[in-house]
């Protein structure tokens, strides 16, 4: 139907102002249901505006964008009723122990979510336990770790270890990000996986989960 392609189309183009008009309109339709609006129009276009970042069309500012236009979208979807997404896996995110830091943390939770993912959000300053216990409780598939600086990044190691040495008959995977984190530094802590950004975390997880 065509206002689902104007839908998905607003969320390409980063139309935050035209999103909620066309939401309405399409909610006026009898044969469109909640999840219709949401999979097939909302969904859709944020998945093509990540296709466009993988394609190196748009960068995280454009991303950014498109997620905050999204979310005006599904904001409005949930005062008409439950949303049934298709959830596509379970992640844990955390910033390590002693990082307060929390715009990358959350920049990567509305990507991950936006893509289908459940995200189980720690918060800040989460001890390796507690996000052990956490996603092991949330049957996470993923634990996400954060840290912005040099001074916290060993604690991610922490994590990595103190998962290693429990007997668990499903180990969730690791993956890792933030300012000063790269990718030798993930290998060497015996991580699953590393990010420089939100988008391309998305893109780990899903080779990660085999989507």
């Amino acid at each position: 139907m065509d206002i689902l392609k104007e839908i998905s189309d607003c969320i390409v183009n980063m139309g935050k102002e035209e999103i909620k008009d066309l939401v309405l309109e399409a909610l006026d339709y009898e044969s469109l249901s909640v999840e219709d609006i949401y999979a097939k129009g909302l969904n859709n276009g944020m998945t093509r505006a990540l296709d466009k970042f993988e394609e190196k069309e748009y960068y995280l500012p454009e991303i950014i964008v498109c997620a905050d236009t999204l979310n005006e979208g599904i904001a409005l979807l949930k005062n008409k009723g439950e949303i049934k997404k298709d959830i596509k896996g379970t992640v844990a995110l955390a910033v390590v122990e002693g990082d307060t830091h929390e715009i990358g943390k959350n920049i990567v939770k509305i990507m991950m979510e936006a893509s289908g993912y459940n995200v189980i959000d720690l918060g800040v300053n989460q001890k390796s336990k507690d996000i052990i216990n956490s996603a092991i409780e949330n049957k996470a598939d993923i634990i996400a770790l954060s840290s912005m600086m040099t001074t916290t990044m060993e604690n991610m190691k922490s994590v990595v270890n103190d998962l290693n040495n429990m007997d668990l008959e499903k180990y969730p995977k690791i993956i890792v990000g933030g300012g000063p984190v790269s990718s030798n530094f993930a290998q060497e802590i015996g991580a699953h996986g590393y990010s420089e950004n939100a988008p391309k975390a998305v893109s780990l997880i899903k080779k990660l989960m085999g989507r």
